[in-house]
């Protein structure tokens, strides 16, 4: 293993260790009633995927097959951190977004999370242990950007700047 893949990986055994950890029904029960556009029964389908994402895929949403709307529509809808949510469903549903990039997605969650929303501010101001994880999952993707991604986020006008390292 390379040393940026044993950073990586580092990175992402740190937030699942947390993510097991703050797992418990109350938090699910939130992110799977999460769904703003849901119809009927949504929520039940939300909570089954949820757990099979626990107890199958160890909390990868890249792993899990056909997880396009449950659960991970209310998952990236709380990730935003705008709404009625709490704060720790929308700390734990940043979490799964920032291991499913470090760990095998291409979707980049993350560089919006980041500049838009919740923001950099929102992710600087987190408690421990969350704050500190999450920074250096930040801290990781920026020195992994590649060139056009550098020359986008850093452009004159841009709504933040690439942490190089977390601090505090």
């Amino acid at each position: 293993m390379t040393e940026t893949s044993a950073q990586r990986q580092q990175v992402v055994d740190d937030l699942l260790v947390l993510i097991r950890k703050f797992a418990g029904p109350l938090l699910l029960q939130e992110i799977a009633e999460g769904d703003s556009q849901a119809a009927a029964g949504d929520d039940k389908k939300h909570m089954a995927a949820l757990e099979e994402l626990r107890d199958t895929y160890d909390w990868r949403l890249f792993r899990q097959p056909n997880n396009g709307w449950f659960p991970c529509e209310p998952i990236d809808l709380i990730a935003y951190a705008v709404d009625h949510h709490s704060q720790p469903a929308q700390v734990f549903c940043n979490s799964l977004l920032m291991v499913s990039e470090l760990d095998g997605t291409e979707q980049d969650y993350m560089h919006f999370r980041w500049f838009e929303a919740p923001g950099e501010a929102w992710f600087r101001n987190l408690n421990e242990p969350w704050r500190a994880a999450l920074l250096v999952g930040f801290a990781y993707l920026h020195a992994q950007a590649d060139d056009f991604e550098r020359e986008f986020w850093d452009k004159p006008g841009a709504k933040g700047k690439w942490i190089e390292a977390p601090d505090g």
